[in-house]
């Protein structure tokens, strides 16, 4: 068996160490493409988006990248493309490799899709990987059985770049022909792993026995007649029908909501068009309606697209979709709502605010009045806001700079509160569980708040896991535990891990993540950031696959709430009229079956325990 060979390197991050190893393509093969300065690719780009040029890398397995930064961002990804031709052919059948380093340096937010192809021409089956690339430098090997005929000259690769910007670099890539004497099976492929991982470890059977502590309590039923005595062998059916714990998503009104009329449904994600039918939103719903019981809206309440449901047919059209379709079906299945956002907590990333910058005075008057409006027409609809989402934010202009000050932002919570009372005001920001640089800032923030009196309802974690950032449990629960001293409520808000092609990675951590978080006792919600393919802003992330089926994260989704955390029991009552069940705290429907006859009650089971008696009357 041919086996690649391995450079021993081993890449930090953040303080974790993550097993990725420098991969060599085996010998033997002969390489198709030259990059290198002497190579004759190009930069393909409708209008001057980017501009390129090599740079001198240190401390890595090459010395040289290309560099790619953009002046303006494409309107698609496939906008902005390096095209490298083939220089050799290679024949159907053939196994090739394919290896490549990728970083985004200067990445601020979250990474947009990028897709290499390597293409025979038009009409002709392609290989394509797609994949996110981050901060740091990561190494993509995969490989691939060519399907047609790939000629010198007329074949070529190509990576679809437009979505990763502002800049973009890669390195040592190659493109490397086996022929049919090697198998695709026996070729090296990049992996990666993390601390923790492994079926036995400590951690995981730790938080197992913390979730059978602090998420399940006692239910007793007792059965008695109509004179109050005992009837014991009586048949008790406990089924949960809603989990105490929240877990949510974050929907689209459109799908949740719009008539039959208004399909097929198209939405431009990072350049792409994705189309829904009426059939597949059918099944969006059905989705939603049985694994979640909280959603947030991934858009419409956001301050730019709410003003925008308020001018023109569409702008109306959208809202009587949100507030007369979409919110009374999550109503009628009861189903909580989240707001996301009320405010954000720098002016570089709204339209509207941007128009601020300088001026703290008029932003505050906007901001005043876009939350009376909001707040007022979702009292009593929302129960949860983001108050302030990215409250340590990025950029030029925070609310900090700005203002002068940490006051402005007690001061939108105290605002905040007064209009909406009755609501739960949730602070919000990334890169905290996920590379883990802005804990330090964001603990600042917390405590300026505590001191000032408006100490945050909940804290929540963008929890946008990638490549180059899965952070061990271990170290999740230990930064669960340092936020706990000074936030008592905790919630995954915008939960989703992206592993690129591997399936069984994503699976793992996806688990990992839940059973840390749910074993947690600050936890009171775990809301991810999508589910379904087709709809998803990170489509390697999804749970359920285009066409519905589900994928392995997706399964240890279903099997965590729907099954391991879920309880359905029958049991039989004692000699002393009673049955005792230990549950998972929630909503039930108790029923007593005797002699064919049933009785039904409903019932809450919080962490005190909870007694239901039963008089059974013929």
């Amino acid at each position: 068996m041919m086996r690649g060979k391995f450079c021993a390197l081993l890449l930090v991050f953040v303080g974790q160490v993550l097993a990725v190893e420098a991969i060599l393509p085996p010998k033997g093969g002969e390489d198709v493409i030259v990059f290198s300065r002497k190579g004759k690719f190009r930069l393909n780009q409708k209008a001057g988006e980017a501009q390129s040029k090599w740079v001198a890398i240190e401390r890595m397995p090459f010395e040289k990248a290309h560099q790619v930064e953009l002046v303006q961002s494409p309107k698609a990804a496939k906008d902005l493309q390096l095209i490298l031709p083939l220089e050799r052919s290679f024949k159907r059948g053939d196994s090739v490799l394919v290896s490549f380093w990728v970083r985004r340096p200067k990445s601020s937010g979250e990474p947009g899709p990028v897709t290499l192809y390597v293409q025979a021409g038009a009409g002709k089956k392609r290989f394509e990987f797609r994949f996110s690339p981050f901060r740091q430098w990561e190494q993509h090997v995969r490989s691939f059985e060519a399907q047609s005929d790939f000629e010198a000259g007329k074949g070529n690769v190509s990576i679809h770049m437009g979505a990763a910007g502002p800049m973009i670099e890669v390195a040592d890539l190659r493109v490397v022909n086996y022929g049919k004497k090697v198998k695709i099976a026996d070729l090296p492929r990049s992996r990666v792993t993390y601390p923790g991982r492994e079926k036995d470890a400590a951690w995981r059977k730790e938080a197992l026995a913390r979730i059978e502590k602090i998420r399940k309590a006692e239910l007793v039923v007792k059965v008695v007649d109509g004179n109050g005595k005992p009837m014991p062998n009586a048949e008790v059916k406990v089924a949960m029908k809603r989990h105490a714990f929240r877990f949510g998503n974050t929907v689209n009104a459109h799908l949740l909501g719009a008539e039959e009329k208004n399909f097929p449904y198209t939405k431009k994600r990072n350049g792409e068009e994705h189309v829904t039918t009426w059939e597949e939103a059918q099944q969006y719903r059905e989705v939603v309606r049985k694994y979640f019981n909280a959603v947030t809206f991934e858009s419409q309440f956001r301050p730019h697209v709410w003003k925008g449901m308020s001018r023109g047919e569409r702008g109306r059209k959208n809202y009587e979709i949100l507030m007369e379709s979409a919110i009374p079906w999550l109503q009628k299945h009861e189903i909580g709502i989240r707001g996301h956002y009320l405010s954000w907590g720098a002016m570089d990333f709204n339209a509207i605010e941007k128009e601020y910058v300088g001026n703290p005075d008029g932003h505050r008057k906007w901001l005043w009045e876009h939350m009376a409006d909001v707040l007022s027409k979702t009292d009593g609809v929302v129960t949860e806001w983001d108050t302030i989402n990215h409250i340590v934010a990025w950029g030029k202009h925070t609310y900090e700079k700005e203002y002068g000050g940490l006051e402005i932002l007690a001061e939108i919570m105290t605002e905040a509160r007064r209009l909406a009372p009755e609501t739960t005001h949730a602070i919000n920001e990334g890169k905290i569980l996920p590379d883990g640089y802005k804990r330090e800032p964001y603990k600042r923030v917390i405590r300026f708040l505590n001191e000032q009196g408006q100490a945050p309802d909940t804290v929540g974690f963008m929890a946008h896991f990638g490549l180059t950032s899965l952070t061990p449990p271990e170290e999740l629960l230990e930064v669960y535990d340092d936020f706990a001293k000074i936030a008592p409520r905790l919630q995954l808000s915008e939960f989703d891990v992206e592993a690129g092609d591997d399936e069984e990675l994503q699976a793992d951590y996806y688990r990992d993540v839940m059973l840390a978080s749910f074993s947690h006792p600050s936890f009171d919600a775990i809301v991810q950031w999508g589910f379904w393919e087709n709809a998803h802003w990170k489509p390697h992330a999804a749970l359920w696959r285009k066409d519905w089926s589900l994928k392995p994260a997706g399964e240890v989704f279903v099997n965590l709430v729907t099954k391991q955390w879920w309880t359905e029991e029958s049991m039989v009552t004692n000699v002393r009229g009673e049955s005792q069940v230990r549950g998972f705290l929630g909503d039930y429907e108790v029923a007593v079956v005797i002699g064919g006859k049933t009785v039904r009650k409903e019932v809450s089971l919080g962490r005190e325990g909870s007694n239901v008696l039963v008089k059974w009357a013929e």
